[in-house]
């Protein structure tokens, strides 16, 4: 697997879009200040591909988002042989404060290979042949658990090993080889528990069981033979009984017919009562048709109402015309003429009295101006020089004039007053009258067409004498009408005794329809019934004679029916089984509780093969499942498994730490798996691990990491394409660097891919492609160093 391209977006501290091409690139590092983000690209690149941050143990994504963002999304396309493959994964705040993973696919092209957080992560861990585990073990190496390594105990140093190598598994084989043993013995002893329930028959039970089940199966034919055999026996007696009971019932049906009372007095009712409803009838026809010739005169004569009509309105007339008073309305006219000339005189007087006001204001006006005059001054009136004074004036009282002349307005407006009210009586008393007129001539206009006072009076007497009749008439014929009900309703009562007798003629008749009565010639109900009564008693007689010979059939057909029932229940006792009806059945249930013991005997016996070959393959895989569990105990295979692994694990890490270290170091193991360290300076000297320098422990933990990386990806079947180093390198001094350096593009050089992590620039610088990561306020932007 090696890396092509990588988008983050939402990631950690990167808030903003970042794309990194590592397409091409054989040997990069990351350079940044701590904290920058430069971690959080190699997470992404693993979340991208398994959904899981290493850094933050277990499943957890919901750090990984950046601080203020909803979602997380990481592109990673990555080739693998010759191929260029692409995961996505976005992981979205839940409402409950974690994260989840909302979308997850692994495309080739525009192919869709999967899609689904689980489906990706299974098809990812196929195509590289490795799993999240492995893959942190091999392309992300695990530093800080190497330097553990070195200088753990020996239950320390097995446990890291046993977890960085996958031995694990055979811990896994042993238990469940223990499990299986325990199961495999659970079967065993079951098996031989259920050989000690069984009921097993020897020789002789299993012959007579063979022998009983054989006698019943002939024993169900001969004994199925002889109940058809009782069954038409006892059919021959339910007929016999049948017989009987119907010559019974026959008889029955006949002795409950009885003749139905007033037989013979039907006949003498239904002609009285047919002869008292013609009389009824004839007498209310003559008081329907006397009614209907009184009924016919009151036709031709006017109705009451008209001739009380005509009453009325000459009454009206009479009232009207009393009512029309021309004195009054002549008095009326004179009385209004009076006032009218009242008023004029008034209005004259009080004329006169307006111009003599006027004469007197113009005198006083004349006396006003001659006493205002002077000589030599001019006229007011004339404009001219005054010569002389004229004579003097009297004074006029104005005031006095004015006083008579409010008296007469005030006498014009009581006249007009009562001039108006004369009008308006006049007008009222000729409106009246002409109204009465009007009522009086409609009134006349009746009046003229009707009889005389005399005829009309003379019209009413008549219809008075004729109403009282048609009265008296209709009241008879109430009487009359109800007596013809009477006899109608009589009539009725003896032809619904008829009916009724001719219903119960039909009934007897169709109660005894199967001994098929005769039908009588009459139309009469009485002739009928009295024909049926005498052919009942003929019938009756017949019918003794054949049910004393139905008795006689049934008693031999039940004494025959017994015997045959006594000898089969006798050859069923002789079995020993119980003799109730149905025999059949009785047999069949002993026949095969017969065979169900054999049948019973024979599986029992099958089951003691089958459950003692069952104990025996059971206990032989619980002896294998222990051996194999023995030979994966802790102290054996598995021993030899990590000796052999750690052997070969210290054999490539030399390789490396020779180059390394310029041939200076060489590591050991002793019996027990522990380090040590060869000095090859000091005369191949032994020592301990624990005083190796910081800068010597880091080569040492760079070559076991290495040589893992390169034992993991073997013992996987998992070509290396890709390493990653996120492990500081401040503890090496210049030279160390420089042969660090040396090594890792020496690895290059075989094919791998080569990515560190650094704060130290001048490793930093022998990477051919360097990228920088640093903070900015809109998140951390990754930038090509050239």
């Amino acid at each position: 697997m090696r890396p092509v391209r990588l988008r983050v977006e939402g990631f950690s501290a990167y808030r903003e879009p970042v794309d990194v091409d590592f397409a091409g690139v054989d040997f990069f590092s990351l350079t940044g200040p701590t904290g920058s983000g430069k971690s959080s690209l190699v997470d992404a690149m693993v979340f991208a591909l398994f959904g899981r941050v290493p850094r933050l143990g277990g499943n957890a994504v919901a750090p990984a988002i950046s601080a203020g963002a909803d979602r997380a999304r990481v592109r990673f396309d990555f080739e693998v042989g010759n191929t260029v493959y692409c995961a996505v994964r976005m992981a979205q705040r839940t409402s409950t404060g974690g994260a989840s993973v909302r979308e997850a696919r692994l495309q080739e092209g525009e192919q869709v290979l999967a899609d689904g957080a689980d489906d990706v992560t299974e098809a990812v861990e196929e195509l590289l042949r490795l799993r999240f585990e492995d893959f942190t073990r091999t392309v992300v190496l695990p530093q800080g658990e190497f330097a553990r390594f070195l200088t753990a105990t020996k239950a320390e140093r097995q446990g890291l090993l046993r977890n960085l190598l996958g031995l694990d598994v055979y811990t896994r084989v042993r238990e469940l080889a223990r499990t299986r043993s325990a199961v495999a013995g659970e079967r065993a002893e079951g098996a031989r528990r259920a050989l000690e329930t069984l009921e097993l028959a020897d020789a002789a039970t299993m012959e007579l069981a063979v022998a009983r089940s054989e006698a019943l199966a002939e024993l169900v034919t001969a004994v199925g033979e002889a109940e058809r055999t009782l069954s038409a026996l006892d059919g021959q007696v339910n007929e016999a009984r049948a017989d009987a009971e119907r010559v019974a019932g026959h008889v029955a049906d006949l002795t409950s017919i009885e003749a139905p009372p007033q037989l013979e007095e039907l006949d003498t009712l239904f002609v009285e009562s047919r002869s008292r409803l013609v009389e009824a009838e004839e007498v209310e026809r003559a008081g329907r048709q006397g009614l209907a010739r009184i009924e016919s005169v009151l036709s031709e004569l006017p109705s009451g109402d008209q001739i009380e009509s005509w009453r009325r309105a000459r009454a009206r007339l009479a009232e009207l015309e009393a009512r029309l008073d021309d004195d009054a309305l002549e008095q009326s006219r004179l009385a209004m003429a009076a006032a009218e000339e009242e008023l004029r005189v008034a209005v004259e007087h009080l004329a006169d009295v307006d111009r003599e006001i006027e004469t007197e204001r113009s005198r006083h006006a004349t006396h006003l101006i001659a006493a205002g005059l002077r000589v030599g001054a001019p006229c007011p009136v004339c404009l001219h020089e005054v010569e002389e004074l004229p004579a003097s004036l009297e004074p006029v009282s104005v005031e006095v004039t004015e006083g008579r002349r409010q008296e007469a307005l005030d006498r014009v407006e009581s006249l007009r007053i009562a001039a108006a009210n004369a009008r308006d009586g006049l007008a009222r008393l000729e409106a009246a009258s002409a109204e009465v007129e009007a009522q009086a001539s409609e009134v006349r206009e009746i009046v003229a067409g009707a009889p005389s006072r005399e005829e009309v009076e003379e019209l009413a007497t008549r219809r008075g004498e004729l109403d009282e009749s048609a009265v008296a008439g209709r009241e008879a014929l109430v009487g009359l009408e109800q007596e013809t009900s009477a006899a109608r309703a009589a009539l009725e009562s003896v032809a619904d005794a008829s009916r009724r007798l001719s219903r119960q003629l039909t009934a007897a008749q169709l109660k005894v329809a199967a001994l098929d009565p005769p039908l009588s010639e009459s139309d009469d109900v009485v002739v009928q019934w009295k024909d049926l009564l005498a052919w009942k008693e003929h019938t009756l007689t017949r019918l003794g004679e054949d049910r004393e010979a139905t008795l006689a059939a049934v008693e031999e057909a039940v004494a025959a029916a017994d015997s045959a029932r006594k000898d089969l229940a006798d050859l069923l006792a002789g079995q020993q089984i119980t003799p109730v009806e149905p025999f059949s059945v009785q047999v069949a249930t002993a026949h095969q509780a017969a065979r169900s013991l054999v049948d019973s005997y024979q599986r029992a016996a099958e089951q003691a093969e089958e459950l003692t070959e069952l104990e025996r393959s059971a206990a032989e895989e619980a002896a294998i499942a222990d051996a194999l569990a023995g030979h994966l105990r802790a102290d054996g295979f598995e021993q030899w498994m990590m000796a052999g692994a750690l052997t070969d694990l210290v054999a490539g890490a030399n390789d490396l730490l020779g180059q390394l270290s310029s041939g200076g170091y060489s590591l050991a193991t002793d019996d027990s798996g522990g380090f040590s360290i060869v000095d090859h300076r000091n005369a191949d000297e032994r020592r301990s691990v624990n005083t190796l320098s910081g800068g010597e422990t880091f080569l040492v933990s760079l070559a076991l990491a290495l040589s893992l990386a390169e034992t993991l990806s073997a013992a996987g079947g998992s070509g290396l394409d890709a390493i990653i180093l996120d492990e500081g390198f401040g503890a090496l001094d210049d030279e160390a660097l420089d042969t660090v350096a040396s090594v890792l593009e020496e690895l290059t050089e075989r094919g791998l891919m080569v990515g560190i992590i650094t704060h130290v620039k001048e490793l930093a610088a022998r990477a051919p492609v360097r990228y920088e990561v640093r903070r900015e306020p809109t998140g951390a932007q990754v930038r090509p160093v050239t």
